[in-house]
């Protein structure tokens, strides 16, 4: 199974309607199960004109297991059935507090659920913003598909924030107290304090000493030398992933100017230079998205109810996809610089230009639903030809589980 988080940093980007047109094309390769975790709107159950008997209410209030509140597409919205293998999970009716602001046991409850679906791909939907109910259910080596939109600037600088929520959280995980990589490492009480207390000043923006994890990583080589603890740093922020989807693209320079060179020089500035940003692809600004919305009928599926089908409709040409900024990674010993210069965004922006050159110039005839089918054989490439672990992952993970699960990884 492979569980991908759709998530952003504020709403208003269009992240419940990706979701649920990622989900159907998924499912056209296996059983697709898509959760609503947008549990204070039920978004999901909003946009799908589909009668739901069970959700998340019936999981936590009424004792049903989590597979007994999977609602799947009737005839009315899927005449042809051609999405057999899709099915949601919505969230309640209406807000209820302790199932809207669940705490950590009953995420610890979801969250084990979750992981005994039997599925092919399971898509979570999360709230916006970055509280424990959306970080908790965060992969820890990716941040899943990020969702912004050039005409946001606000949610574009939050979702980059959710890059460094993520990858601060794996850190903490390695290095808490009683972690035992100390005691493999031979580390006393006193570095794992040190260590914690400069991960904290790291991450404070307002501590003016570190930069960001690129001169803490530094830092620690010139004090530690070729430390284990200092490659297992370097690793963490080389080999971490981030995804992300423009919506409502209208042309390359505005999506640049306004949405990706934001996010990208926030997180090297702020984050480290040394992270992997891969860009999916976007959705065009569609007057035919934003009907298939308004009627809750998804894009795959409003063709069949509101149209003709067109016999003469020709299939999805295969596209290239494999020049993208999706190359394979040789892992190794990774080099740490001798001294820490200033962060700068321009070989990272330099790449990401390109890549959007090349979508461009791949895929500027296409249609919306096309755009939906190139953003899934994108994902479907990178299951295929990385580490479970390097888009989305297999779990989910409760707090302190992860630990055991690096260290099998790294064997």
């Amino acid at each position: 199974m492979r569980i991908i988080t759709v998530s952003s940093g504020k709403g208003g980007v269009g992240k419940t309607s990706f979701a649920i047109n990622y989900a159907l094309n998924l499912s056209r390769q296996g059983k697709t199960i898509l959760i609503d975790l947008d549990t204070g709107t039920s978004s999901i159950r909003n946009t799908l004109n589909v009668q739901v008997t069970r959700d998340l209410y019936h999981f936590f209030r009424k004792g049903y297991r989590l597979d007994e509140c999977i609602t799947t597409l009737d005839r009315t919205i899927d005449p042809k059935n051609r999405f057999a293998h899709f099915g949601f999970i919505a969230g309640p009716k209406r807000m209820i507090d302790d199932i809207t602001n669940f705490n950590q046991e009953r995420r610890n409850l979801l969250i084990d659920a979750i992981n005994g679906l039997k599925a092919k791909y399971v898509v979570l939907d999360l709230k916006a913003g970055l509280d424990a109910n959306v970080i908790d259910f965060l992969p820890y080596s990716n941040t899943g598909i990020l969702v912004f939109t050039p005409h946001l600037p606000a949610a574009t600088m939050a979702a980059s924030d959710m890059v460094k929520a993520v990858l601060f959280k794996k850190l903490r995980q390695i290095f808490i107290k009683g972690s035992p990589i100390y005691s493999e490492l031979g580390i006393d009480a006193m570095f794992c304090y040190r260590l914690n207390e400069l991960i904290d000043r790291v991450e404070d923006v307002y501590d003016e000493e570190f930069e960001n994890l690129d001169s803490l990583l530094v830092w620690l080589h010139e004090q530690l030398g070729e430390h284990r603890v200092v490659q297992l740093i370097a690793h963490t922020l080389e080999y971490f992933k981030t995804y992300f989807v423009l919506n409502m693209f209208n042309e390359v320079r505005e999506s640049y100017d306004k949405a990706v060179q934001p996010f990208v020089e926030n997180i090297v500035r702020n984050v480290s230079s040394r992270i992997n940003i891969i860009n999916l692809g976007w959705i065009i600004k569609s007057e035919k998205l934003h009907q298939a919305n308004c009627q809750a009928v998804p894009l795959p599926l409003y063709d069949d109810v509101f149209k003709k089908p067109d016999k003469t409709a020709r299939a999805l040409q295969k596209l290239d996809i494999m020049a993208q900024g999706l190359r394979a990674e040789k892992r190794g010993r990774v080099t740490i610089p001798k001294e820490y210069t200033k962060p700068d965004p321009g070989r990272q922006l330099e790449r990401q230009l390109e890549t959007l050159h090349q979508l461009y110039t791949r895929t500027r005839n296409i249609s919306i639903e096309q755009n939906f089918e190139y953003i899934t054989e994108r994902s479907l490439y990178l299951f295929q030809g990385r580490r479970v672990s390097d888009f989305g992952d297999n779990r989910l993970f409760k707090p302190g589980e992860i630990l055991e699960v690096l260290f099998q990884r790294a064997e």
